[in-house]
């Protein structure tokens, strides 16, 4: 999901009714009415049991940490009793599907702990080519099983589909402690993957989605009615905690009430957006030390609904930002031109994912960015110290990137926001945290 480490681990998110209109000023994200609460039931419950499970209903709070700057990945145990392990699963808001490496994987890239391997797993399961989820995109395959192709950014993924139990560590608000399991999620047990040695850093085993696709992980809780449809993340800096401390996935009654946050529309994925289950937000402009660039034009931000090409998502499983490409050269002509006035110098050395550096920079005073959301009513700013990286000793490198087909807001720019997504009310709310305040030693 990003071209910087061509990864993109994808977290990003559908966007929903382009009719919708940005809140001005502050808002206070829709406090949930019972909260997000997560029942621990067995592959046969339903929704409709809730009433039955009473005060069996217990919450989680998935870990999230990094796992080399600036990716994030969610812890998660798969399988049950003896067999269980735990895996780090990038968080992904781009793809339809949740999914692994499983044995045998050809190549089987490094992670952290053994590749999982469904036959030893006493509840997972094939998902037969006959079951009724075994629709587009997925296909029956000959093997009496139903095969996946994901592919997000440059990095693919192909196997078979199947499901088995979750653990996920519980909610801070409930405790924490104990484990909570969720039987019976859908997942794909990838055993062909092409460009993941590039994303998982020798850690991710896969990645977890968050997508409105059917088979999210998060569409399959709404669809048992187990959840509101509400989830935050706020990323804290990697270098500030490496492996001591994670932070949250955090739902519902469990995600802290901002009453400073700005909100925007999300844009609704169904006719013209290709069924695409990212989350679009609407750009009409960008700020360079708060002073609006005129060369940046808001018809450079829209999504072509023939070709499926352009927009701009938030997606955590992208490292950088990349910009597309005509919005691209005007910041990167006026950050040069900044850094220029103040003594910087720009580098004649290419260096790797990256593609404004210098070679010099004394003292000078990194600008800011500001993303300017629909009827500009809503501002997300990106500070200084998140726009550039010491990526060596020579070289100071500007962390935005071109692209040749959409904007999307990576990671690194991520970086003490915390993001709240309200799929029921088609709304991204956003506002500044210090975002290590939410975290927790790592045990």
């Amino acid at each position: 999901m990003s071209v910087l480490y061509a990864c993109k681990l994808c977290l990003l998110l559908v966007l929903l009714n382009s009719a919708s209109h940005t809140v001005a000023g502050t808002v206070a994200p829709p406090t949930p009415s019972a909260g997000f609460s997560l029942p621990i039931v067995s592959n046969h419950n339903t929704a409709g049991m809730l009433g039955q499970l009473g005060a069996n209903l217990t919450s989680i709070g998935p870990h999230i940490a990094p796992v080399g700057w600036p990716l994030y990945g969610v812890l998660v145990g798969v399988g049950s009793g003896q067999t269980r392990h735990f895996y780090k699963l990038g968080l992904d808001l781009v793809s339809n599907l949740t999914w692994m490496q499983c044995q045998p994987c050809v190549p089987e890239v490094r992670q952290e702990g053994a590749v999982f391997d469904s036959a030893l797993s006493p509840r997972y399961k094939h998902m037969k080519p006959t079951d009724p989820k075994c629709t587009a995109p997925y296909t029956p395959s000959g093997r009496n099983r139903c095969s996946f192709y994901t592919t997000s950014w440059n990095v693919a993924a192909h196997g078979y589909l199947g499901s088995d139990t979750f653990a996920f560590a519980g909610s801070p608000s409930a405790g924490g402690g104990h484990n909570r399991d969720v039987d019976n999620l859908i997942l794909g047990c990838a055993h062909t993957t092409h460009g993941f040695e590039r994303l998982s850093h020798n850690i991710l085993a896969g990645v977890l989605s968050l997508s409105r696709h059917p088979t999210s992980f998060m569409s399959q809780l709404t669809a048992r009615g187990l959840t509101d449809s509400r989830f935050s993340y706020c990323l804290f800096p990697g270098q500030s905690h490496p492996n001591t401390r994670h932070g949250f996935l955090r739902f519902g009654r469990d995600i802290p009430r901002h009453d400073h946050a700005q909100s925007t529309s999300l844009l609704f994925t169904g006719s013209g957006y290709g069924q695409s289950s990212m989350y679009y937000i609407r750009i009409v402009g960008i700020s360079l030390n708060r002073k609006k660039l005129n060369g940046v034009k808001t018809a450079m931000f829209r999504r072509d609904l023939q070709t499926r090409r352009g927009g701009s998502v938030i997606d955590p499983g992208t490292p950088l930002t990349r910009l597309v490409r005509a919005a691209y050269d005007v910041v990167e002509a006026e950050v040069a031109a900044d850094m220029h006035k103040q003594g910087a110098r720009r580098s004649t050395v290419p260096v790797q994912g990256y593609h404004l550096c210098f070679g010099s920079w004394g003292h000078v005073h990194f600008p800011s960015l500001t993303f300017n959301l629909y009827e500009e009513a809503a501002r997300l700013f990106i500070k200084p110290e998140l726009l550039f990286v010491r990526v060596n000793h020579e070289h100071l490198c500007f962390a935005v990137v071109p692209d040749e087909e959409m904007t999307v807001i990576g990671a690194a720019q991520q970086v003490d926001t915390r993001f709240t997504f309200d799929l029921p009310g088609n709304r991204l709310y956003f506002a500044q945290e210090h975002c290590s305040a939410d975290t927790h030693p790592t045990v």
